[in-house]
């Protein structure tokens, strides 16, 4: 994520005009905009060395995936892998989720496809989970409409290939889920919770946090995902792909289950002695000028599946200098893409100021790539009057 410092006047104006906000409006968000990045930068940099997470590149790997190399494109640093080295396939499961507030936007489209290639190449059983009741409790969204996205997700995460003879997508609405957040709860103390994501000042500001309350149960709600493989399947080690900003929750679930451990009220038992919870980092891409990252909840940070063919192409093709890296991290990371066009892609970009045309070939292409996405997202399952109750109770 490369750190923007200054703004011309002409790309305040036409910040303005794109997003239909006065001048002092633009003005005031930048002003946001620069503390967020100021912040978020520190916070990551500081939440790596704090914790002693091991940056890329690196030569580990997760069942002789990466290898060649294939974790060092993808992550930025990991946290715990090593212990899981000696350990099968059959004792290790892959967890992570994502939250159904609005239509994946690139970043999210990145994740998907980081998992969806962890879970081809390592043959680990892979969990997805769409939060809708953790999204309902840290963001203020109506729960039919986080009901009408979860669908739309779960079927659209299966039209990209995810392989349900190996893997599990589910909800929150699971009474496994609701049984290990129960348990995990008995362990937990308020002050575990006082760190929360590296962006949350960010969506604090814009009103889109939940109550300091609901935003601990959705906190939980996440981590009793991370834990419930290990209690319920027996598995000996989870590995969690996410965000660094996201760095919170497999620590909380190695708190939860070292605390587990040395519980005599009967849920000792619950969880196996050498259980091990480890993460891989997933790389960021930055979001559209002037915002930190890509995010589901601000429209204007982000190119999402949401977005007509026309604001697609606006914001591939015609990006703007501003927004070229963040379209080059886009190809890199939310694509199925292979290595070598990738490294095409990068030279391409690194020469653009010679040769335009050949980066400008490759934005195009990718423009109608993130076209068939949005295709494909569109065509996906969609209940136009969702019955929450029903959504609740009846499932």
């Amino acid at each position: 994520m490369s750190k923007k410092i200054d703004i011309s006047r002409e790309e305040i104006e036409e910040i303005a005009r794109k997003t239909n906000k006065t001048i002092d409006e633009v003005v005031n968000d930048y002003k946001y905009a620069l503390k967020d990045l100021e912040y978020s930068l520190s916070k990551i940099n500081s939440i790596i060395d704090e914790n002693k997470y091991i940056r890329f590149p690196s030569k580990v790997s997760i069942l002789n995936y990466g290898k060649n190399g294939e974790l060092n494109d993808k992550y930025s640093c990991y946290d715990g892998l090593e212990q899981m080295q000696n350990l099968s396939k059959d004792e290790l499961a892959i967890v992570t989720g994502f939250g159904p507030t609005n239509p994946p936007t690139a970043g999210t489209l990145a994740s998907i496809f980081k998992v969806l290639e962890l879970q081809k190449e390592t043959g680990i059983y892979t969990h997805i989970i769409v939060s809708e009741l953790s999204a309902l409790n840290s963001r203020q969204k109506p729960l039919n409409e986080l009901f009408k996205y979860t669908r739309q997700f779960i079927d659209f995460i299966k039209k990209l290939g995810f392989d349900e003879n190996n893997g599990e997508i589910r909800t929150h609405n699971y009474l496994d889920h609701s049984r290990t957040f129960s348990i995990i709860s008995s362990v937990f103390k308020v002050e575990d919770f006082a760190d929360g994501e590296a962006t949350d000042e960010m969506y604090r500001r814009l009103n889109l946090m939940g109550n300091d309350y609901s935003t601990m149960v959705s906190q939980a709600y996440t981590v009793a995902d991370i834990v419930l493989p290990l209690m319920r399947d027996k598995k000996k080690g989870v590995i969690v792909p996410a965000g660094l900003e996201e760095h919170l929750y497999p620590y909380l679930a190695r708190v939860a289950v070292e605390r587990m451990k040395t519980k005599d009220n009967g849920i000792s038992s619950l969880v196996d002695k050498d259980a091990k919870v480890g993460a891989v980092y997933g790389k960021l891409i930055s979001g559209l000028f002037p915002y930190v990252k890509m995010s589901k909840s601000i429209k204007e940070s982000s190119i999402n599946l949401g977005d007509s063919d026309d604001e697609i192409n606006q914001k591939i093709v015609n990006c703007g200098k501003r927004n070229e890296e963040v379209i080059l991290e886009m190809m890199m990371l939310a694509s199925n893409w292979n290595y070598k066009k990738i490294i095409d892609v990068k030279e391409a970009y690194n020469n653009k100021d010679k040769c335009y045309n050949k980066w400008l070939s490759y934005k195009e292409e990718y423009c109608e790539f993130f076209k068939e996405l949005k295709k494909l997202w569109d065509s996906s399952e969609v209940i136009d009057e969702i019955n929450t109750y029903d959504e609740l109770f009846n499932k």
